[in-house]
């Protein structure tokens, strides 16, 4: 079925491109990257959905403890498969759940036919949980989101380290299988550094990522993206 789901906590922070190299040799030193960087970073799509009140774009900027974020996701410019992804949070801990979908059903999802979903209700909680959400709330996608990502992976606790770099957005084309979209750059000076983890945060990533005086950020690229809505109505 291609169903996964994880609980974690996220520590995250805005860095200046000129700390990066450095960032990198350090992470290259204490851990491995993850399967997908076979040379150098890879590339990350989403397209974000979002209810026909904006309810989780508000959450958002308000600081709301409990929200929610739903998205379709595809990993260098994959054309055939891509990921919906439901994420819930909840003060300080993350639930991360994903399930496979085929390009057709990514479509038809994307057009509003959310009963799509039902043929993986036998075997995935996701599929039910988002069909509820996203039917209840008349969710819709409202902006695309790529960038380039460097992930570490180290195995006690299940912890990660993403850079992800180069985010850039467009709130005109929100095809995901697109070949050819017109970006706009909204982060040109910094990047954006996560510690992802189970359990607690191992101590030597704090020693190490302290050198670089970097301070804890709740930077949003769903928000940052929506440029043109934020504009008009705040």
């Amino acid at each position: 079925m291609g169903e996964l789901s994880a609980y974690r906590k996220e520590i995250k922070y805005v860095i200046p491109l000129a700390k990066i190299p450095a960032v990198k040799r350090c992470m290259d030193h204490l851990m491995a990257r993850d399967d997908y960087c076979t040379e150098d970073a890879y590339k990350i799509r989403s397209v974000y959905f979002e209810s026909i009140n904006n309810i989780d774009f508000a959450q958002k900027l308000a600081g709301i403890d409990v929200r929610k974020k739903v998205r379709l996701r595809t990993y260098n410019g994959a054309d055939s498969l891509c990921k919906l992804e439901l994420k819930q949070k909840k003060r300080d801990l993350q639930h991360k759940q994903s399930l496979i979908l085929s390009k057709e059903d990514a479509k038809a999802l994307s057009k509003g036919h959310y009963e799509v979903l039902t043929k993986y209700f036998p075997n995935s909680e996701t599929a039910v949980k988002a069909y509820n959400i996203m039917r209840l709330g008349c969710y819709r996608p409202v902006v695309m989101i790529e960038y380039d990502r460097l992930a570490y992976q180290y195995p006690l606790y299940d912890t990660r380290v993403t850079l992800d770099m180069g985010i850039r957005s467009t709130e005109a084309n929100l095809n995901i299988f697109s070949s050819e979209v017109n970006y706009t750059p909204i982060m040109c000076e910094t990047a954006v550094l996560e510690i992802k983890y189970s359990g607690k945060c191992m101590g030597f990533l704090k020693d190490a990522l302290g050198q670089f005086d970097l301070t804890q950020n709740s930077y949003s690229k769903y928000c940052s993206g929506r440029k043109v809505y934020y504009d008009f109505n705040y």
